[in-house]
């Protein structure tokens, strides 16, 4: 599973746990929103951008979209649902965030920080008559990516240590001397 799509299904299992939104959470730009089944939550992913810190680490930032969907004639005021929803989101993921949850929720495993970036509200339908509001919350979510490496058809691994040579007196140089003083062969067994 790539982090991408283990984070998206992990803020999602994190969000759907919160009764207002079980069975309405869902990580996915693509799932099919109906006016009758809202509100609903979408969880997904957009710009990753990477900075090498090594030659096997890579620090990763993608933005991660929490996209709120519900109902333009909301009873209690759409308005007010939308700015309730958010604010349930973001202190969850704030709660998440700075270990207050017990059990550890996986989204701290697997990320090293996520910060707020900004709130876009919208809606579909027109003025004075919006029959979907929308609310994308969006965050930098930092994570370190090392390359995996299946090591499955591994049969052997040969070593050759070359050391600074004793005969000199005084030893010079003190680094290797370009002479293969021992070698070892490691054989794996499947």
């Amino acid at each position: 599973m790539t982090t991408r799509k283990a984070i998206r299904h992990a803020v999602r299992d994190l969000l759907a746990a919160q009764p207002a939104l079980q069975n309405r959470v869902f990580a996915s730009r693509n799932y099919p929103v109906t006016e009758r089944m809202l509100p609903v939550v979408l969880v997904y992913t957009e710009r990753d951008a990477g900075e090498e810190i090594s030659e096997t680490l890579m620090k990763r930032t993608v933005d991660l979209v929490v996209k709120v969907f519900v109902r333009g004639d909301a009873e209690e005021g759409a308005d007010d649902q939308l700015d309730d929803l958010c604010e349930l989101v973001e202190n969850t993921m704030d709660v998440a965030m700075f270990g207050w949850l017990s059990p550890v929720p996986p989204l701290t495993t697997l990320v090293d920080e996520v910060n707020y970036r900004d709130t876009t509200l919208g809606y579909r339908g027109e003025d004075g008559q919006q029959d979907i509001m929308t609310a994308d919350i969006v965050y930098g979510v930092e994570f370190a990516r090392v390359p995996s490496g299946n090591f499955d058809d591994l049969g052997i691994v040969s070593i050759a240590f070359d050391m600074a040579s004793p005969r000199n007196d005084p030893p010079q140089p003190t680094g290797p001397d370009g002479q293969v003083d021992a070698r070892a062969d490691i054989v794996f067994n499947p």
